[in-house]
């Protein structure tokens, strides 16, 4: 989605709120003019849209790396936002899932064009069905977090403990609507599936494999793959805003077995950044198979606003990373492979009503990577 130029001129209210960032990175003289663009860049948008809270940061080989902490972690008792918070990351795990995937096919223990029954027993055309074609969005599996018999019972307890069976078996239920590879259909479905072929294969939860393979060797300690609601502190209240009048409404935390290896994870903002840095590099997969989860890519047609989607990843203008979004957090961590720059955005806020499929983050990552390209 391209940016309009037009958003970027938006600054009236902007001081009257208060949005003056922490800097963890003053930098030099001559980095200070575009210091102040982030700043308003980021000050300008949360007046637009009356975030609460965001977190951002832009790493650019060469540069000092810029880090801004704007507004609130809770507003009824105004708690400012703190750099250290966990979010929640929703979706953004989906690309930490597909990674352990590749990894396991780096080293010969799965195929790409390994079938889906050949791990998990139950799937419609899951003797069709590949790993490539889960990590790909193109298995024609719905999504199980759409479907009705699901959604009454997680309204009815947000933090109902659930199985990874559990949430699949919503969408075995229901004819696919198209074969394996004819289309592309985002759906949750698919990587809370090769979350449970990995944990077949490597014996272990996947919290486990998560830590062991991921977190320990790129040095991410505020990461976790957990399975009660409870954050470890500081983190930010998760609020809801209506558009455009502004107001906000708290959201209910959720428990994270109810996204499983689609989007259960936690994380900080600085481990944000490595995860964009090691998406950039493939440090954890080798070169050759992270060009391949970019080339083998198709145009999105549904979910998050991606122009095309790969195994695990999204590209926006050039950028890929993923997009996460539920129940008052939103996150973004891109990398640019031309320049090797990442850019990370957390806000502790989703919109209502018609506006529900915007992402507050993307938008801010959008605007965030016009400044640091120019610059």
């Amino acid at each position: 989605m391209r940016i309009d130029p037009s958003r970027r001129r938006f600054a009236q209210g902007s001081l009257a709120l208060g949005l003056m960032p922490w800097l963890a990175a003053c930098g030099s003289d001559d980095d200070a003019p575009l210091e102040q663009q982030y700043t308003r860049t980021v000050q300008q948008a949360m007046a637009r849209y009356f975030l609460p809270g965001v977190l951002a940061a832009v790493r650019v080989p060469g540069r000092t790396q810029w880090n801004g902490v704007f507004g609130k972690a809770d507003l009824a008792a105004n708690t400012p936002l703190s750099w250290d918070s966990t979010f929640p990351i929703r979706s953004v795990t989906k690309s930490f899932t597909v990674t352990l995937v590749l990894q396991l096919v780096r080293e010969g223990v799965l195929a790409l064009d390994h079938s889906l029954e050949r791990y998990v027993a139950g799937a419609p055309n899951g003797q069709l069905i590949t790993l490539a074609d889960l990590a790909g969005m193109q298995s024609g599996l719905v999504d199980y977090s759409a479907q009705d018999g699901f959604l009454d019972l997680f309204i009815a307890d947000p933090q109902r403990v659930w199985t990874e069976r559990e949430l699949v078996d919503f969408s075995f239920a229901v004819t696919p609507p198209f074969l394996p590879g004819a289309a592309y259909q985002y759906s949750n479905t698919n990587t809370v599936l090769l979350g449970m072929v990995v944990q077949a294969v490597s014996h272990q939860p996947l919290a486990d494999v998560m830590r062991e393979r991921i977190y320990v060797p790129l040095g991410m300690p505020g990461s976790a793959y957990p399975s009660g609601v409870a954050l470890p502190p500081p983190f930010p209240t998760p609020y809801v805003v209506e558009l455009p009048t502004g107001e906000t409404s708290v959201a209910p935390q959720i428990s994270p077995t109810s996204l499983a290896g689609s989007g259960a994870m936690t994380s900080t903002l600085a481990d944000l950044l490595t995860w964009g840095d090691e998406l950039g590099s493939g440090s954890l997969i080798g070169s050759t198979l992270r060009d391949l989860r970019r080339s083998r890519s198709r145009p999105v047609t549904n979910g998050p606003e991606y122009e095309r989607y790969g195994l695990g990843i999204g590209e926006i203008d050039g950028w890929w990373g993923h997009t996460g979004s539920g129940l008052g957090y939103q996150l973004a961590v891109m990398n640019d492979p031309a320049s090797g720059a990442t850019i990370a955005v957390m806000v502790n806020a989703t919109p209502a009503g018609a506006r529900r499929d915007l992402n507050f983050a993307q938008e801010l990552f959008e605007e965030l990577a016009e400044v640091a390209l120019q610059g």
